[in-house]
């Protein structure tokens, strides 16, 4: 499905549609929605930051395990930096007043969304290609190196070498007799970034 709204052109593939649909459809534990949700905010931070600095996306892809805005460049001189900020930010905000509710209300779902917030924002901050903890680290490189494709390779020996700790702590659990498959898929997610994402 392909749309314009505002100027900006979206796309939803169907696999991402589907993808969505049957992890709702299949939940057991109530945290699917939970955690679209705080996806969704997590975007709609960039997106705003995006407006602010005048930078406003030119298209917006949604396919399984991505979400690809295109956007014209910041021309402020912390655009680019607080744009990339922005959706880490907004999941933990998110955390802080989660938790909070959970400390007066001792709520078990509210403690299940505050966590998965700092979750994702934990994830994101990794200073890996393709997250916005890689895109903070090349944009801070790039102004201090002042060579753009040296902060690039950086990056990614920097995000291979992450992958391969992951790898290597997804190895240890299994020493230890723990077999945790997200820990394989976030590692293989990580090394195949170092090689096709800029």
């Amino acid at each position: 499905m392909r749309f314009r709204f505002f100027g900006t052109e979206i796309y939803i593939s169907f696999l991402f549609s589907a993808v969505i649909a049957f992890m709702i459809a299949t939940d057991r534990t109530g945290l699917v929605i939970p955690t679209l949700f705080s996806v969704l905010l997590h975007e709609v931070g960039h997106l705003i930051f995006m407006w602010i600095f005048e930078c406003e996306p030119k298209s917006i892809k949604l396919v399984p395990a991505s979400i690809s805005i295109t956007r014209g460049m910041s021309a402020k001189k912390y655009g680019d930096l607080l744009i990339s900020l922005a959706g880490p930010m907004v999941n933990l905000i998110m955390f802080c007043s989660l938790y909070v509710n959970f400390l007066i209300t001792k709520s078990a779902f509210s403690l299940d969304c505050a966590l998965i917030n700092l979750a994702f924002f934990t994830f994101n901050m990794l200073p890996v290609s393709g997250l916005d903890g890689g895109t903070i680290l090349k944009i801070i490189l790039s102004k201090k190196l002042k060579d753009p494709l040296k902060a690039e390779r950086i990056v990614r020996i920097v995000t291979l070498a992450v992958g391969l700790l992951v790898s290597i702590i997804g190895i240890t659990l299994i020493i230890n007799g723990e077999l945790n498959i997200s820990v394989f898929i976030v590692a293989i997610y990580i090394i195949i970034s170092a090689f096709i994402r800029i």
